[in-house]
């Protein structure tokens, strides 16, 4: 019987393993190739502005079709959200991203005003126009410089601020932008990814250009606005591309200088256009008519995300061609790596770039940031906003370095450009008044002042500053100032008198400090007022007024942390002032001097996104024995110090009148915001006055109120208002447009 011989168990089990081994090689190897056979899908974003918002609403749909992106191209606006997707952010969190920024504060180079140091606060919400300029050097090539967009950029990308290879990141990157210098485009590819995506959307004349490596680059839409043929050359098979390129306007659109800059941005971005648009195998035009590229107002930015997914879903079956062209889909598994989010980072060196070793040791002297420490991003923000705050600084940006902990480089522009300033203002009791103001600087952090201040109105002045500063503390400051004085003084209602004067002042601020929501201030200052000689009387007394002049001690102290000096939301504003007056250092008239104490506290509290409560406290004493007529307390008005510096606002009181030695004044006031930029208020106060402080409560009191429309203004605010008082006991009405000064 023959019999079959059977393998043993050990030597069966080896062409087992084989087929197995096999097996499993022939499954990695098969998505391998279906992978190897999927064609490389390029997406190309144009330039636009704000248009380009609706690039986002575009790659959400294309998600959604299970599109592959291997390379992403943009120009201009499609630079940075193709920067920010190709880092690792979503079309969703792009599109949560340009939802909820303050575009108008981003396309700025303003600072918020809590960041502001003192000195800059002051100077807050009083010029209508103010012009840079730098004694024959050349002046900024870009009404804008970015400051706030780059420092977002910064905010986006942590973890990619090194020089990078912009074609290793998540998904290969590339953007486009123009040397003006030689006049050619640019592709970059690696570098500084935040620098890049700022120069690619730099528009002439509206943004600074970004200066590297001895070129000057601007907006890559001039030269390509529709960059598919970077995409072919990075390898692109498949390109897919969203133009918000707006059509040239017809004739009759172009008899106006706002239809004519337009058109000329759109003609030089029509340039290889028609080229590019050949390249794309799919070209998705969003429904941009109507939106020009500012047009980022929330309703706009909502507006522009829902036309670019309709467009996109507009052509889902050309997305769906397109989908087959490319080939099977990737294996499953592959995943973009989240965007950097990061809450603490972890620093071990601070870096400054672009100061002396002098200025170098004061900035990081004055720093709340330390190194080998862990901070966050509003850290730094604070940083920046009080450097650049100071107006020394033409940039001040920032780059996160290295693997974690990380180095934090600070880069700053010097910045010792002067200004000339305008202000503009009219209203019922000074009629038509206009503020001119010229600022020397020589700072370099350390450095000099000079300002000049005139105001053309029926009571103009003049005032000469000098003040040597290092941004926080001013060690003195000088000032003259020559006013003349026109002012009717009324008394319940009813005018009494008509005081004309020069007013001369001399000033010597013997020590200052001043920090980013605080001032304090001591000093020395002449006064002398020249007036005609006149008798001066109320129900009470008669008083002779003479020219006089008046050496005084002051000191002063101030809190100020609104948000916004019109219209705050949120903060507080705290004064106090003290003032010793004599006639010769030491005594006044041969006898004790008299002096002054005013005070002042007015918080923001909100009951609710729109309504604001404004309480307030305030009231001056003077102290001593006969003080001058000039010192007299004075009540009335919208406004402290409107026509004199002892000058209180009243609600009721419209007109300047003289009250006794101790006035107090509480005051309430309720504020709506209707819109964006329109409030209506409703305001009551009540004063108490007397010749003796400690007898202010035993006195009937006054009352008034108002209610009131303001419009937030480019030109400034716009007040109308009506009011009463049982002092006057008649209606007032006061209107103001422009800012107060």
């Amino acid at each position: 019987m023959k019999h079959l011989s059977l393998p043993s168990p050990a030597t069966s089990r080896i062409p087992t393993l084989r087929c197995l081994l096999c097996l499993g090689l022939l499954l990695l190897l098969v998505p391998l190739a279906a992978e190897a056979q999927r064609k490389k899908v390029g997406v190309v974003l144009s330039g636009g502005g704000a248009k380009g918002v609706a690039h986002i609403g575009v790659l959400q749909v294309l998600e959604k079709a299970g599109i592959p992106v291997d390379v992403i191209v943009g120009t201009s606006m499609g630079s940075i959200v193709g920067g920010l997707y190709a880092i690792g952010y979503s079309a969703d969190q792009l599109d949560s991203l340009v939802r909820v920024q303050d575009w108008m504060f981003l396309l700025s180079d303003k600072v918020n005003r809590y960041d502001l140091p003192f000195g800059e606060k002051e100077q807050d919400g009083k010029y209508l126009l103010s012009l840079p300029f730098d004694r024959g050097k050349k002046r900024p090539s870009g009404f804008i410089s970015g400051q706030n967009v780059y420092n977002l950029f910064s905010d986006l990308t942590v973890g990619y601020h090194d020089s990078l290879d912009f074609l290793q990141l998540p998904i290969p990157f590339a953007c486009v932008a123009a040397d003006l210098f030689h006049r050619e485009e640019i592709v970059m590819t690696s570098g500084n990814l935040v620098q890049a995506m700022r120069a690619s959307m730099a528009i002439p004349g509206v943004f600074t250009p970004v200066r590297t490596d001895n070129r000057v680059l601007v907006d890559g839409g001039i030269l390509n606005n529709f960059p598919t043929d970077v995409a072919r050359r990075l390898g692109a098979e498949i390109v897919i591309g969203v133009d918000v390129q707006a059509d040239l306007m017809k004739e009759d659109k172009l008899a106006s200088v706002s239809g004519v800059i337009p058109q000329i941005i759109n003609l030089l971005c029509m340039n290889k256009h028609e080229e590019n648009v050949q390249l794309a195998d799919l070209v998705i035009r969003p429904d941009v008519k109507g939106y020009s590229a500012a047009s980022f107002s929330a309703r706009s930015i909502d507006s522009l995300l829902a036309r670019g997914k309709v467009a996109a879903l507009q052509q889902w079956s050309g997305i769906m061609q397109v989908k087959e062209l490319i080939g099977k889909p990737e294996r499953p598994g592959r995943e973009m790596p989240q965007a950097p989010r990061p809450d603490k980072i972890p620093i071990r060196n601070i870096i400054i770039r672009g100061l002396s070793p002098r200025e170098e040791e004061w900035v990081r002297r004055k720093m709340r940031i330390e190194e080998n420490s862990v901070i966050t991003l509003h850290d730094i923000h604070r940083e920046i906003a009080t450097l650049y705050g100071t107006k020394a600084f033409a940039a001040v940006n920032y780059r996160l370095l290295g693997t974690v902990p990380r180095d934090l480089e600070l880069t700053l522009q010097s910045n010792p450009m002067s200004t000339l300033n305008v202000g503009f203002r009219f209203d019922t009791e000074d009629m038509a008044a206009l503020l001119f103001n010229t600022t020397l600087n020589n700072r370099g952090l350390r450095g000099s002042q000079l300002a000049l201040t005139g105001r053309l109105s029926k009571n103009p002045y003049v005032k000469l500053e000098y003040s040597l500063e290092n941004t926080f503390l001013r060690g003195f400051n000088l000032a003259y100032l020559f006013r003349y004085n026109d002012v009717n003084y009324y008394r319940k209602g009813r005018k009494t008198n008509n005081v004309t004067y020069r007013y001369y002042m001399g000033e010597l601020g013997l020590s200052s400090l001043y920090l980013r929501n605080f001032k304090f201030k001591v000093g020395l200052r002449y006064e002398y007022f020249d007036y005609n000689s006149l008798l001066f009387s109320n129900e009470d007394e008669v008083m002779s007024v003479r020219p006089e002049g008046f050496f005084s001690y002051y000191g002063v102290a101030e809190l100020d942390t609104y948000d916004r000096r019109f219209y705050p939301t949120r903060g507080i504003s705290l004064q106090a002032a003290y003032s010793l007056y004599t006639d010769n250092l030491a005594t006044y008239d041969g006898g004790s001097p008299f002096s002054a104490l005013s005070i002042r506290f007015r918080p923001v509290l909100s009951l609710s996104d729109r309504l604001k409560m404004l309480p307030s406290a305030y009231g001056r004493v003077l102290i001593g024995h006969d003080p001058a007529y000039s010192y007299l307390n004075q009540l009335g008005g919208t406004e402290f110090g409107r026509y004199n510096a002892q000058q209180m606002p009243f609600a009721g009181i419209n007109r300047v009148e003289v009250f006794e030695n101790a006035v107090i004044v509480g005051r309430l006031q309720l504020r709506q915001r209707m819109g964006r930029k329109h409030y209506l208020s409703l305001t009551g106060n009540y004063a108490l006055q007397d010749d003796n402080f400690f007898d202010l409560f035993g006195r009937k009191g006054i009352w008034g109120g108002g209610i009131g429309y303001s419009r937030d203004s480019m030109l400034g605010p716009v007040d109308l208002i009506f009011s009463f008082s049982d002092w006057s006991e008649k209606v007032e009405f006061y209107f103001n447009l422009g800012f107060y000064f």
